[in-house]
Protein backbone atom coordinates (compact mmCIF):
# COMPACT_ATOMS: atom_id res chain seq x y z
CA UNK A 1 0.00 0.00 0.00
CA UNK A 2 2.17 2.43 1.51
CA UNK A 3 6.13 2.58 -0.42
CA UNK A 4 7.19 3.41 3.58
CA UNK A 5 6.72 1.44 6.63
CA UNK A 6 3.36 2.95 9.06
CA UNK A 7 4.52 3.60 12.61
CA UNK A 8 1.21 4.54 14.81
CA UNK A 9 2.10 6.81 17.95
CA UNK A 10 -0.69 6.90 20.66
CA UNK A 11 -1.68 9.90 23.08
CA UNK A 12 -1.42 10.58 26.72
CA UNK A 13 -2.46 8.08 29.31
CA UNK A 14 -2.36 4.91 27.07
CA UNK A 15 0.37 2.18 26.26
CA UNK A 16 0.09 0.28 23.00
CA UNK A 17 -1.48 -2.20 25.55
CA UNK A 18 -3.70 -0.22 27.12
CA UNK A 19 -4.10 2.27 29.70
CA UNK A 20 -7.11 4.89 30.25
CA UNK A 21 -8.45 3.03 26.71
CA UNK A 22 -6.59 0.66 24.11
CA UNK A 23 -5.76 2.46 21.58
CA UNK A 24 -6.04 2.39 17.29
CA UNK A 25 -8.78 -1.01 17.69
CA UNK A 26 -9.19 -2.52 14.20
CA UNK A 27 -6.63 0.23 12.64
CA UNK A 28 -3.58 -2.08 12.91
CA UNK A 29 -5.37 -5.07 10.97
CA UNK A 30 -7.19 -2.79 8.56
CA UNK A 31 -4.07 -1.30 6.93
CA UNK A 32 -2.06 -4.57 7.42
CA UNK A 33 -4.86 -6.40 5.30
CA UNK A 34 -4.23 -3.50 2.50
CA UNK A 35 -0.65 -4.82 2.65
CA UNK A 36 0.93 -1.72 4.85
CA UNK A 37 3.67 -2.54 6.69
CA UNK A 38 2.52 -1.27 10.23
CA UNK A 39 4.48 -1.11 13.90
CA UNK A 40 3.62 0.67 17.27
CA UNK A 41 5.00 3.98 18.62
CA UNK A 42 5.75 2.38 21.99
CA UNK A 43 5.91 5.17 23.92
CA UNK A 44 5.27 5.77 27.52
CA UNK A 45 1.79 6.43 28.80
CA UNK A 46 2.63 9.81 31.17
CA UNK A 47 5.97 10.36 29.65
CA UNK A 48 7.21 13.79 28.97
CA UNK A 49 7.44 14.96 24.78
CA UNK A 50 11.28 14.57 25.38
CA UNK A 51 11.02 11.06 26.79
CA UNK A 52 8.49 9.71 24.07
CA UNK A 53 9.91 10.82 21.53
CA UNK A 54 13.13 9.17 22.31
CA UNK A 55 10.83 6.04 22.46
CA UNK A 56 9.33 6.83 19.02
CA UNK A 57 13.17 7.39 17.96
CA UNK A 58 13.98 3.69 19.28
CA UNK A 59 10.43 2.28 17.30
CA UNK A 60 12.29 4.36 13.85
CA UNK A 61 15.46 2.53 14.19
CA UNK A 62 13.90 -1.01 14.91
CA UNK A 63 11.50 -0.34 11.76
CA UNK A 64 14.35 0.93 9.42
CA UNK A 65 16.78 -1.98 10.22
CA UNK A 66 13.78 -4.77 10.26
CA UNK A 67 12.58 -3.23 6.78
CA UNK A 68 15.68 -2.35 5.25
CA UNK A 69 14.17 0.97 4.50
CA UNK A 70 15.49 4.42 4.31
CA UNK A 71 12.33 6.46 5.95
CA UNK A 72 8.93 5.47 7.50
CA UNK A 73 5.59 7.50 8.20
CA UNK A 74 3.97 8.12 11.24
CA UNK A 75 0.16 8.33 11.91
CA UNK A 76 0.01 10.26 15.15
CA UNK A 77 -2.91 10.41 17.83
CA UNK A 78 -3.06 13.75 20.28
CA UNK A 79 0.18 13.89 22.40
CA UNK A 80 2.05 11.68 19.85
CA UNK A 81 2.00 13.88 17.14
CA UNK A 82 3.75 16.84 19.49
CA UNK A 83 6.46 13.66 20.54
CA UNK A 84 6.70 12.88 16.45
CA UNK A 85 7.21 16.81 15.60
CA UNK A 86 9.84 16.62 18.44
CA UNK A 87 11.55 13.43 16.99
CA UNK A 88 11.73 15.64 13.74
CA UNK A 89 13.11 19.20 14.20
CA UNK A 90 14.78 18.51 17.71
CA UNK A 91 16.56 15.38 17.15
CA UNK A 92 17.48 15.79 13.78
CA UNK A 93 15.34 12.53 12.38
CA UNK A 94 13.48 14.15 9.62
CA UNK A 95 15.50 12.84 7.16
CA UNK A 96 14.20 9.20 8.15
CA UNK A 97 10.60 10.47 8.50
CA UNK A 98 8.47 11.10 4.68
CA UNK A 99 5.56 12.28 6.77
CA UNK A 100 3.35 12.54 9.80
CA UNK A 101 -0.33 12.60 10.21
CA UNK A 102 -1.83 14.18 13.09
CA UNK A 103 -4.93 13.21 14.35
CA UNK A 104 -6.24 16.34 17.24
CA UNK A 105 -2.81 16.79 18.27
CA UNK A 106 -3.08 19.93 20.86
CA UNK A 107 -0.53 21.50 18.63
CA UNK A 108 -1.57 25.13 20.12
CA UNK A 109 -2.08 23.20 22.97
CA UNK A 110 -5.71 22.55 25.35
CA UNK A 111 -7.38 24.45 27.93
CA UNK A 112 -8.29 21.16 29.24
CA UNK A 113 -4.60 20.19 30.37
CA UNK A 114 -4.34 23.95 31.36
CA UNK A 115 -7.76 23.80 33.73
CA UNK A 116 -6.75 20.67 35.10
CA UNK A 117 -3.34 21.74 36.10
CA UNK A 118 -3.97 24.85 37.90
CA UNK A 119 -7.60 25.16 38.55
CA UNK A 120 -7.87 21.48 40.52
CA UNK A 121 -6.98 20.77 44.26
CA UNK A 122 -4.42 17.80 45.03
CA UNK A 123 -3.28 17.47 41.68
CA UNK A 124 0.58 17.37 42.61
CA UNK A 125 -0.28 14.23 45.17
CA UNK A 126 -2.65 12.22 42.06
CA UNK A 127 0.64 13.07 40.18
CA UNK A 128 2.53 11.32 42.49
CA UNK A 129 0.34 8.21 42.22
CA UNK A 130 -0.15 8.34 39.01
CA UNK A 131 3.76 7.88 38.35
CA UNK A 132 4.40 5.21 40.91
CA UNK A 133 1.41 3.35 39.35
CA UNK A 134 2.47 3.36 35.94
CA UNK A 135 5.87 3.05 36.85
CA UNK A 136 5.02 -0.53 38.17
CA UNK A 137 3.06 -0.99 34.93
CA UNK A 138 5.49 -0.65 32.09
CA UNK A 139 6.17 3.45 31.94
CA UNK A 140 9.93 3.70 31.71
CA UNK A 141 9.94 7.26 33.25
CA UNK A 142 6.56 8.69 33.83
CA UNK A 143 6.17 12.17 35.13
CA UNK A 144 2.58 13.54 34.68
CA UNK A 145 2.75 17.07 35.63
CA UNK A 146 5.49 17.36 32.94
CA UNK A 147 3.57 15.70 30.40
CA UNK A 148 0.21 17.32 31.49
CA UNK A 149 2.20 20.82 31.46
CA UNK A 150 3.65 20.27 27.91
CA UNK A 151 0.22 20.67 26.58
CA UNK A 152 -1.14 24.12 28.15
CA UNK A 153 -1.37 26.66 25.69
CA UNK A 154 1.58 29.10 27.18
CA UNK A 155 3.85 25.57 26.81
CA UNK A 156 2.99 25.05 22.99
CA UNK A 157 3.69 28.85 22.00
CA UNK A 158 7.29 28.17 23.10
CA UNK A 159 7.40 24.50 21.43
CA UNK A 160 5.98 25.55 18.10
CA UNK A 161 8.74 27.94 18.20
CA UNK A 162 11.26 25.80 18.97
CA UNK A 163 10.32 23.14 17.01
CA UNK A 164 9.87 24.43 13.27
CA UNK A 165 8.53 22.18 10.36
CA UNK A 166 11.74 20.00 8.58
CA UNK A 167 10.86 20.83 4.91
CA UNK A 168 11.54 17.48 4.00
CA UNK A 169 8.86 16.11 5.55
CA UNK A 170 4.97 15.95 4.35
CA UNK A 171 2.95 17.55 7.64
CA UNK A 172 -0.63 17.02 7.54
CA UNK A 173 -3.57 17.12 10.29
CA UNK A 174 -7.24 16.13 10.79
CA UNK A 175 -9.16 17.73 13.75
CA UNK A 176 -12.54 16.24 15.85
CA UNK A 177 -15.36 17.54 17.32
CA UNK A 178 -18.45 16.64 19.25
CA UNK A 179 -21.83 18.31 19.72
CA UNK A 180 -23.79 18.35 22.41
CA UNK A 181 -24.79 15.18 22.57
CA UNK A 182 -22.95 11.93 21.77
CA UNK A 183 -21.76 8.37 22.98
CA UNK A 184 -18.55 8.67 24.46
CA UNK A 185 -19.44 9.70 27.87
CA UNK A 186 -15.94 10.64 29.20
CA UNK A 187 -15.36 13.23 26.13
CA UNK A 188 -18.93 14.52 26.68
CA UNK A 189 -17.77 15.14 30.73
CA UNK A 190 -14.73 16.84 30.11
CA UNK A 191 -16.80 19.01 27.08
CA UNK A 192 -19.45 20.21 29.05
CA UNK A 193 -16.96 20.73 32.55
CA UNK A 194 -14.82 23.26 30.04
CA UNK A 195 -16.69 24.11 27.28
CA UNK A 196 -16.89 28.15 27.94
CA UNK A 197 -13.41 28.30 28.45
CA UNK A 198 -12.39 25.44 25.71
CA UNK A 199 -15.08 25.92 23.08
CA UNK A 200 -16.15 23.24 20.56
CA UNK A 201 -13.88 20.37 20.98
CA UNK A 202 -13.56 16.46 20.35
CA UNK A 203 -13.80 16.64 24.71
CA UNK A 204 -10.26 17.50 24.66
CA UNK A 205 -8.69 19.23 21.67
CA UNK A 206 -10.58 22.15 19.20
CA UNK A 207 -9.93 21.96 15.53
CA UNK A 208 -8.38 25.07 15.64
CA UNK A 209 -5.66 23.24 17.99
CA UNK A 210 -5.69 20.04 15.82
CA UNK A 211 -4.61 22.32 12.64
CA UNK A 212 -0.89 21.75 11.64
CA UNK A 213 1.02 21.72 8.37
CA UNK A 214 -1.98 20.68 5.27
CA UNK A 215 -5.58 20.81 7.06
CA UNK A 216 -7.22 18.00 5.58
CA UNK A 217 -10.32 19.25 7.62
CA UNK A 218 -12.42 18.57 11.15
CA UNK A 219 -14.43 15.00 11.71
CA UNK A 220 -17.65 16.13 12.81
CA UNK A 221 -19.61 14.26 15.09
CA UNK A 222 -16.49 12.40 16.53
CA UNK A 223 -14.75 12.14 19.70
CA UNK A 224 -10.97 12.51 20.37
CA UNK A 225 -11.33 8.56 21.83
CA UNK A 226 -13.49 7.52 18.54
CA UNK A 227 -10.85 9.14 16.19
CA UNK A 228 -8.78 6.11 17.02
CA UNK A 229 -11.29 2.82 17.15
CA UNK A 230 -11.23 3.19 21.37
CA UNK A 231 -14.76 1.53 20.61
CA UNK A 232 -14.23 -0.65 18.01
CA UNK A 233 -17.60 0.10 15.95
CA UNK A 234 -17.81 3.10 13.79
CA UNK A 235 -19.57 6.49 14.65
CA UNK A 236 -22.56 7.48 12.81
CA UNK A 237 -21.26 9.41 9.76
CA UNK A 238 -17.81 7.95 10.45
CA UNK A 239 -16.19 4.94 9.16
CA UNK A 240 -12.92 4.03 10.66
CA UNK A 241 -12.13 1.67 7.61
CA UNK A 242 -12.39 4.33 5.02
CA UNK A 243 -10.83 6.96 7.11
CA UNK A 244 -7.82 4.90 7.71
CA UNK A 245 -7.31 3.78 4.31
CA UNK A 246 -7.83 6.71 2.40
CA UNK A 247 -5.29 8.29 5.07
CA UNK A 248 -2.92 5.32 3.90
CA UNK A 249 -3.79 5.54 0.35
CA UNK A 250 -3.17 9.24 -0.34
CA UNK A 251 0.06 8.64 1.62
CA UNK A 252 1.24 6.24 -1.45
CA UNK A 253 -0.72 8.05 -4.12
CA UNK A 254 2.34 10.91 -3.27
CA UNK A 255 4.49 8.22 -3.39
CA UNK A 256 5.52 7.55 0.41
Amino acid sequence: MTRYPIILAHGLGVTDQGGLYTPWGRVPDLLRARGAVVYLGGQDAWGSIETGAAQLARTVRRVLREQGCRRVNIIAHSKGGLEARYLISNMGYGRYIASLSMLSTPNRGSRVAELLLYARPGVALWACGNDAYWSRHGDEKPDSLRAGEQLTPAYLVRFNRDNPDANCVFYQSWGTRIGTVHPDGAMMLTRGLFYPAHGASDGLVTPASARWGLYRGTLDGVSHQQVVDVFRKDAPGFSVKRFYISLARGLAEKGL
